[in-house]
């Protein structure tokens, strides 16, 4: 049975209302389709095309029929959204810079094919690894793929984007007060960045977050 069946077909904009109704979130539509929050509520106000996975899940969480047009199910039009099966790498050195991979608009280096296992939701993009701060676990000119809008859990590595346009790979340690810690292995070093030059963390891909 439908839980839903008594208010008609579901559509992105009805969704607010159908979690109320079954008291639950948008955390935790966001959790089942292994979306960032903002990401959502882009889809659902129709600022962000909603992709076929996710329209999969969506059904699977409600139990019922997603009605969507097909312009809603476009992927989006932006610098980091998969062409098709395509995804964009990102690798031009930043501008007064060592080791930091500018994210311009138009500092795509190239399109590849998605990772292995890659179920086609969310955001994906690549990262070209500049130096060898992060050998042995990433080396120079190693591309890493990375879940954008994702954030990493304690410990994890991700992509820090940094408010000027940079962004390098490190891994996750958590917040101090004002500052977020982060980590690299060659050499081993943990580092204080003052929060407000931050701009967002996004997880690297791996199988698990499929």
């Amino acid at each position: 049975m439908e839980i839903f069946s008594i208010f008609g077909p579901m559509e992105l904009k009805d969704i607010p209302g159908r979690l109320k109704a079954s008291n639950r979130t948008q955390a935790d539509l966001a959790r089942h389709l292994d979306l960032d929050p903002s990401s959502l509520t882009k889809t659902i106000k129709g600022l962000r095309n909603v992709q076929a996975a996710e329209v999969v899940k969506i059904e699977e969480f409600f139990g019922e029929k997603l009605t969507v047009v097909a312009a809603e199910t476009r992927l989006i039009g932006s610098r980091r959204a998969a062409t098709g099966r395509r995804v964009p790498v990102f690798g031009y050195l930043a501008k007064d810079t060592l080791d930091q991979i500018s994210l311009g608009e138009d500092h795509v280096l190239e399109w590849r094919e998605p990772p292995p296992y890659w179920s086609g939701a969310g955001e994906l993009m690549y990262v070209r690894i500049i130096g060898d701060v992060m050998e042995p676990r990433y080396f120079d000119g190693e591309l890493v793929p990375i879940r954008y809008g994702v954030p990493p859990a304690k410990g994890e590595d991700c992509l820090v984007e940094y408010k000027d346009g940079g962004a390098t790979v490190r891994r996750y340690g958590g917040r101090a007060s004002t500052m977020v810690l982060l980590g690299q292995y060659h050499p081993p070093t943990e580092q204080k960045i003052d929060a407000t030059k931050v701009k967002a963390l996004h997880a690297v891909w791996r199988p698990a977050l499929i």
